[in-house]
């Protein structure tokens, strides 16, 4: 029943990875897209700056001049939530202490970063694997419904895994490698968002503390801010509304959870390749992909094969169906018992996408992965 469940939720022909790398490379861009696509339509049709005019000032110069220079907002001011039993302080440095907005108009490009960062680990991965696995079993696809073609195309993976016994060890690595780099830029992008938004705590020389939502939004993403400009030497202090600030407060909240979720996933994920090293672990997770083989056959095959040779053979579950995956997996075993798989008929009736020259390299037993 379990394993029913997580099947429906996780499409196998769509996750050629893992459920974790799915979550990196498009849940979390389509996220970050549909994010930067809202605060740029807002940017561009909606209000999202306005500042008081002065007198005999152009409005639209204004309003250039704070945008640039960035608006600062002065929380001592704002937020009357002091420590409780600090008497109120009367130094000017600390009530002119001010927080600059340096973010506000840059959030939509920052998204736009980040979304690149978590694809990056599929794109190598996609650059290094180029289709291998499909390329492997697209003989199954064309053979469709005829059991007798099927059967000497499993025959033919079958002793093409025996075959390159040994020589997935890049290939198992590359693809640990991304996980490691899925694991890496989650952690580093959750504390650049932080850093970003100078979301680090308040100072502790202010009498103030952050205790409620209020108290969050106005010290961190205030509704106002000022900006100082100077017109014939004089000294203007201007207030600007800045109303997308409550929209970067729900968006940073929302995605600082999601890659905090991320980064525990990617870090699940390493943990169980550390874990897999173990045989009898590995015996665990082929029953639970593999139900329709016999457990001896999983047994044997786990033991007998590395670590490299059982992840590239944990692969091909991943593009098959449960029946040819488990039909496959008994041939393996046939073949690496008798050292053979019925070769002649499998030469005679091979199916027409496999070359004369890759049945040659299947029979020598120094053949390598095309990868």
């Amino acid at each position: 029943m379990m394993r029913n469940a997580f099947v429906r939720f996780v499409p196998k022909r769509v996750l050629v990875e893992n459920f974790v790398f799915h979550l990196h490379y498009r849940w979390t861009v389509i996220l970050l897209l549909v994010c930067s696509f809202v605060i740029t339509s807002r940017l561009i049709l909606g209000h999202s700056f306005s500042c008081f005019g002065v007198k005999d000032y152009p409005q639209q110069l204004l309003e250039t001049h704070c945008y640039a220079d960035s608006v600062y907002s002065l929380p001592v001011q704002l937020i009357k939530n002091h420590i409780p039993g600090s008497p109120p302080s009367t130094e000017p440095n600390i009530h002119g202490f001010r927080r600059h907005q340096n973010f506000y108009a840059w959030v939509n490009l920052l998204f736009l970063v980040q979304a690149f960062n978590f694809y990056l680990p599929h794109l190598l991965w996609k650059y290094y694997d180029s289709g291998y696995m499909t390329r492997l079993t697209a003989g199954l696809e064309l053979n469709g419904a005829k059991d007798e073609k099927r059967g000497f195309e499993l025959c033919y993976l079958a002793k093409y895994v025996l075959a390159t016994q040994g020589k997935h060890k890049m290939y198992t690595g590359m693809h640990i490698l991304c996980e490691v780099l899925n694991y890496s830029i989650a952690l580093a992008q959750t504390l650049w968002l932080v850093h970003f938004f100078v979301v680090t705590g308040v100072p502790d020389f202010l009498p103030i503390q952050v205790s409620t939502w209020s108290d969050f939004e106005n010290f961190y993403f205030p509704p106002s801010g000022a900006c100082s400009i100077n017109l014939n030497k004089t000294h203007h202090q201007i207030t600007c509304l800045l109303p997308l600030n409550r929209l970067h407060m729900y968006m940073f909240l929302f995605i600082h959870a999601w890659y905090i979720f991320l980064t525990i996933m990617s870090g699940i994920m390493l943990v169980y390749r550390i874990v897999l090293l173990a045989p009898s672990q590995r015996i665990a997770v082929m029953k639970f992909s593999a139900p329709w083989t016999e457990k001896d056959t999983i047994k044997s095959l786990c033991y007998r094969l590395s670590y490299s040779d059982w992840f590239f053979l944990n692969r091909f579950q991943r593009v098959m169906t449960d029946v040819d995956f488990a039909q496959m997996l008994e041939k393996i075993a046939i073949a690496s018992a008798y050292k053979g798989c019925d070769s002649q008929n499998d030469e005679d009736n091979r199916s027409s996408y496999v070359s004369e020259d890759g049945h040659k390299e299947l029979e020598s037993s120094t053949a390598t992965s095309p990868v």
